[in-house]
């Protein structure tokens, strides 16, 4: 026998696995950023410490990153409210 799921529990379940995908996403550019800054930084120290150039593509990146937290994150309920009433509207 086949159970039918309301649209409130089908939209609820749907928000959490793309608030939790974001999430995952986020984190992985996180680590990433970590990992890849701390490599130019002893690169930068190692190799040509009268220069210190590592700061640029750190910051450059740390906008990046900021924004993916943003928009990925921060404010996810809010475009996810957006895409539904967009579908509801086209829907009628």
């Amino acid at each position: 026998m086949e159970e039918r799921i309301s649209l409130e529990k089908y939209k609820k379940a749907y928000r959490e696995v793309v608030i939790e995908e974001e999430r995952r996403a986020f984190l992985v550019h996180l680590v990433i950023y970590v990992l890849v800054n701390a490599m130019l930084i002893a690169i930068n120290f190692i190799y040509s410490p009268e220069v210190i150039w590592f700061f640029y593509p750190l910051v450059g990146w740390g906008i990046g990153l900021s924004m993916h937290y943003l928009f990925g994150v921060h404010w996810i309920n809010k475009e996810l409210e957006r895409r539904e009433a967009k579908a509801e509207y086209r829907a009628k």
